[in-house]
């Protein structure tokens, strides 16, 4: 990838600068105080992930209810039962493991309730870099001789990535400033007029009468545009 579409891409660090909190395909936040992200279940390879991950927490918290369930077992050492002691401590930790792993995801999917609108702006995040990567394989090929040449239309794509970039930015600042400080509103509406304008500029770019791979990303760079102001109006109209 060269360097112009390296400045257009949105780092993993950069994101989390921007959003104020950890970010992965997985969780927005930390596995104690985030929530999931709900895009984490739009792919088979996210839904392997996130089924590791459950095996991983179970194993983790069986490991740490071992010492609550020798003591269970310790204290009904002389009780009447027809399970062997082995058999009874792995049903006592077991059990233990199963609720705080229920209770654990329940909290999880709550507070990932509370950061969705943080949550479509990084698919849109997400959906950015993939016009990003698109252009560069599609760049490769141009330097190959395998496509024809489209200089002024991938000009027109780079600058409309720009101004998406510009908008995606402008969108989780405003998420972000909402998030940890409703009652600073003026740096909000600034905020909002980038926004606006560059949705202005990037529907100025729009082609619709012709057909080329960069004319597609121009116009997805302009789904992604549009998708961020209709993200910020909700989220302007529930503050």
């Amino acid at each position: 990838m060269n360097s112009e579409l390296k400045e257009l891409a949105i780092t993993a660090k950069e994101l989390e600068r921007l959003a104020g909190l950890e970010v992965n395909n997985l969780f927005i936040g930390s596995m104690i105080g985030g929530g999931f992200r709900p895009g984490l279940f739009k792919s088979s390879k996210r839904w392997f992930s996130f089924g590791l991950m459950q095996i991983f927490v179970l194993i983790l918290t069986m490991i740490l209810t071992l010492p609550v369930g020798l003591l269970i077992i310790r204290n009904h050492a002389n009780a009447v039962s027809d399970l062997p002691t082995i058999s009874r401590f792995l049903q006592v930790t077991l059990s233990l493991s199963v609720v705080l792993v229920i209770s654990w995801n329940v909290t999880m999917l709550r507070r990932s309730q509370l950061l969705l609108p943080l949550a479509r702006l990084l698919d849109d995040v997400d959906q950015y870099n993939e016009v990003i990567r698109a252009i560069d394989v599609i760049d490769r090929l141009d330097s190959i001789g395998r496509l024809p040449a489209h200089t002024m239309e991938r000009q027109q794509a780079i600058e409309a990535l720009e101004i998406a970039r510009n908008s995606l930015v402008c969108g989780l600042m405003t998420e972000k400033i909402l998030r940890q400080n409703r009652s600073l509103l003026a740096r909000r509406a600034d905020l909002l007029t980038t926004i606006e304008t560059n949705l202005m500029s990037l529907r100025a770019l729009e082609v619709n009468n012709q057909a080329s791979e960069y004319v597609d990303l121009l116009n997805e760079a302009l789904k992604i545009g549009m998708s961020v102001q209709q993200e910020v109006q909700q989220l302007s109209q529930s503050s």
